[in-house]
């Protein structure tokens, strides 16, 4: 019986499990070296971090340090604000700067034409960075805050290029400027407003003048047809007018014209 059921094939043979045994440690002993390689490498990481954050502290303590040079004006400096000129504000103040942009003729109050006007908050430096920083309340100026500062700073430097004899500043009158800008914008807002207020008790508002011409270029829109309600009002008008004597009040027709010896013909069968 015993011969039979060892020849019989269906019974499968027994695994040793001393076998699973080591298969599981085996795994679980290269795991473990796989931690500890990557806890090694995690831990110099580690080490490294604290010396990039000072060196990146360092760097943007030497970039504030820099961004004072810029407020120095330069050809360079020009030339890479005018670049940025044409990006941000062209569409608005034109390629000069002579309040003549594309969506000019859109906007009330028009932009301000550098070279024959008067700046809302001042034409210094700082002010001038101030007003690109926080925008123009009330008007279509945007704040152009998330602009980096040596951006700002080179726009700044190219406004000032296109102002005639611009007014020049200390640097101990900048430092106090920029750093207290909501004081010195209130000051000029008030000051400027009360201008603006006496300028148009003289000249008037502003007309927007292209806006006015291309409106009048734009051609007449075409007449809308009539609804057919009105049409059939008019038309019983005329029919009542002109058509009922020979062909009734309901065109059914029933009158004998005299002069033409006809019956007219129905509109009602």
């Amino acid at each position: 019986m015993s011969d039979k059921n060892s020849q019989d094939p269906k019974v499968q043979p027994r695994t040793n499990p001393l076998i699973w045994l080591g298969i599981m440690a085996l795994a679980a002993a290269l795991v473990l070296l796989v931690f500890i390689a990557l806890y090694k490498k995690g831990a110099s990481v580690g080490e490294l971090a604290p010396k990039i954050e000072k060196k990146v502290k360092a760097e943007s303590a030497a970039a504030a340090v820099d961004l004072e040079k810029l407020k120095t004006f330069t050809p360079e400096l020009v030339s890479k604000g005018a670049a940025l000129f044409q990006i941000n504000c062209a569409s608005c103040h034109g390629p000069k700067g002579e309040g003549d942009g594309p969506r000019a003729a859109e906007l009330n109050p028009r932009p301000r034409n550098f070279h024959s006007e008067t700046f809302r908050f001042g034409a210094f430096g700082s002010q001038i960075f101030n007003t690109v920083t926080n925008g123009s309340p009330g008007t279509s100026m945007p704040s152009f805050a998330l602009l980096p500062p040596e951006d700002r700073w080179a726009l700044v430097h190219f406004v000032r290029s296109q102002i005639p004899d611009a007014p020049e500043e200390s640097p101990k009158q900048a430092e106090t400027k920029t750093a207290q800008p909501k004081e010195t914008e209130t000051a000029s807002q008030a000051q400027t407003a009360a201008e603006l207020a006496k300028a148009e008790l003289v000249q008037g508002p502003r007309i927007p003048i292209l806006l006015a011409m291309q409106r009048m270029a734009e051609p007449t829109p075409p007449m809308q047809p009539q609804s057919v309600l009105s049409l059939e009002k008019e038309g019983a008008v005329l029919f009542a007018r002109y058509c009922m004597p020979c062909h009734g009040p309901a065109g059914e027709s029933r009158q004998t014209v005299y002069l033409l010896r006809i019956n007219p013909d129905r509109f009602v069968r």
